[in-house]
C-alpha cells in the first residue's frame, strides 16, 4: 500500500458527549469529499481528545459518526486507513499527536512526500494559515512537518484555503459575529506567546505589524456589537493589552499583556460559543 494523502479532521469540543451542529458539519463534509479521493492512497486522521464535562472524546464522537454517515451513503473507506488520534486537547496537541500516530501506524513510510488536507470550519483553516504565514516560527504547521521530519516523512502542506476542505460556520447573530471576531484575536495571543518564548529573529515591529491591525480591527467590531457589560468590560481590557504592546516591544511587556490577554480571551471564546450556550 502506497500512501500520498492524509486528510486530517480537526476536532470541536463535544457538549453532553455529543457532536454538536460545527462537529457534525465537519463530518458530513469529509464524507461529501471522499468523492473526490482516491480511497486506495488515502488515510484520515480524526483528532480531538476528551474535554471538561464530557466522557467521550471528539476523535471518537467524529469516527462514529463518519462511519454511521458512510454507511447510509454507501461510501466503503479502507477501516485499516483511519486512525483516531483521541488524546489532544487542543490545536497545538492535534498536530503532534497526529504526527505520532502517523509514524507509529506505519500507513506512511520513512523517505516519501505525503499531501496534507486539513478539514475544519472556515474560521479554524483561515487562522491556521494567517498564523503560518504571518508567522511560520509560531506555526502549528511547522509543528506537523517538524515531527514527522524527524521520522523521515516529507509531508506537503499547502498555505492556501482551496487546498484544504473548509467547512462554513453554520450559525449567524450577534453571538455568532461575536465569536467569530474574538476567534480573530487568536493571532495576536499567538504574537505575544512567541515575544514571550524569543522566538523571532525577525524585527518585532515588522512581526507585529499585521497581528496588531487584525486585533484592532476586531476589536472595533466587537464594541459596535454592544454585548452585555460584562462581555464589554473584558474586551475593554483585552484592547488596554493591545494597545499597551502597540509602540513597546519588550519582552516584559508582552508577557504582562499576555498575562491579561490570554485568558480572557479564552473565557470569551466558550462565553460566546453558541455551542456552548444552546442546544446543539
Amino acid at each position: 500500500m502506497k500512501l500520498n494523502k492524509v486528510v486530517i479532521v480537526l476536532g470541536k469540543r463535544l457538549v453532553g458527549n455529543q457532536l454538536t451542529t460545527e462537529g457534525r458539519t465537519r463530518v458530513e463534509a469529509l464524507v461529501d469529499a471522499l468523492g473526490r479521493v482516491c480511497f486506495s492512497s488515502t488515510a484520515i486522521v480524526f483528532c480531538g481528545g476528551v474535554t471538561q464535562g464530557n466522557v467521550l472524546s471528539e476523535a471518537d464522537a467524529m469516527h462514529a459518526y463518519f462511519l454511521q454517515l458512510s454507511s447510509a451513503r454507501g461510501v466503503a473507506f479502507p477501516p485499516q486507513q483511519i486512525i483516531v488520534e483521541n488524546r489532544s486537547l487542543n490545536t497545538v496537541e492535534n498536530m503532534q499527536n497526529a504526527a505520532f500516530e502517523l509514524h507509529k501506524s506505519g500507513l506512511c513510510k520513512m523517505g516519501q512526500s505525503i499531501k496534507v488536507l486539513l478539514l475544519s470550519s472556515q474560521y479554524h483553516l483561515e487562522r491556521i494559515i494567517e498564523i503560518q504565514t504571518l508567522m511560520d516560527e509560531q506555526g502549528l504547521l511547522r509543528v506537523l512537518k517538524m515531527h514527522c521530519a524527524q521520522k523521515n516523512i516529507e509531508l506537503d502542506i499547502p498555505l492556501v484555503m482551496h487546498e484544504h476542505i473548509s467547512v462554513p460556520y453554520p450559525h449567524t447573530g450577534k453571538l455568532a459575529e461575536a465569536f467569530l471576531l474574538c476567534d480573530e484575536l487568536t493571532t495576536y495571543r499567538v504574537y505575544l506567546e512567541g515575544v514571550r518564548r524569543g522566538v523571532f529573529k525577525r524585527e518585532l515591529s515588522k512581526v507585529k505589524s499585521k497581528p496588531l491591525a487584525i486585533a484592532l480591527s476586531a476589536i472595533e467590531r466587537l464594541e459596535t456589537l454592544r454585548l452585555e457589560d460584562g462581555i464589554q468590560r473584558q474586551i475593554s481590557e483585552m484592547k488596554k493589552a493591545v494597545e499597551v504592546t502597540a509602540f513597546d516591544d519588550s519582552v516584559l511587556l508582552a508577557e504582562e499583556a499576555l498575562s491579561v490577554f490570554h485568558p480572557i480571551l479564552t473565557a470569551l471564546n466558550q462565553q460566546l460559543d453558541p455551542e456552548a450556550t444552546t442546544e446543539c
